[in-house]
């Protein structure tokens, strides 16, 4: 199959297909940009699981994704600069999933009004007793 050509919607079951319109804002991707999303990153997808995920794999032909590291010796300069641009793209990607669930939580809590107060030193201090 060729990088270029439209991701084959119609080869994965349907709640997988529209797990992947909605991870494209509804553009049908293409071969090519489906492979380059990273598999622990499709896993954070909702509606994508692992049964999913090889269900993509699949049908992309890719049952050796990019995850597979080859050793950086062997590769070409293209190569590691790709391989270094995908993997920035992954670490911006669970930096953007980890301060919205961060942020996320901190508003549930504080909606919740189970702000955790720690009490000051002046009140409620019970010393040993003992004056120096």
């Amino acid at each position: 199959m060729q990088e270029n050509e439209l991701f084959p919607l119609e080869a994965v079951p349907p709640r997988v297909k529209f797990a992947i319109l909605r991870e494209f804002e509804g553009r049908r991707p293409t071969v090519q940009e489906v492979s380059r999303i990273c598999d622990r990153s499709w896993l954070t997808v909702p509606g994508i699981g692992r049964t999913a995920l090889a269900n993509i794999r699949q049908a992309t032909g890719d049952q050796h994704p990019l995850s597979v590291h080859r050793s950086a010796a062997r590769m070409s300069d293209a190569e590691l600069l790709m391989r270094l641009d995908l993997l920035q793209e992954e670490l911006h990607s669970l930096n953007e999933v980890l301060i919205a669930t961060l942020s996320s939580a901190q508003k549930k809590v504080f909606r919740s009004g189970r702000i955790r107060r720690t009490p000051s030193t002046d009140h409620g201090h019970q010393g040993s007793g003992v004056a120096f």
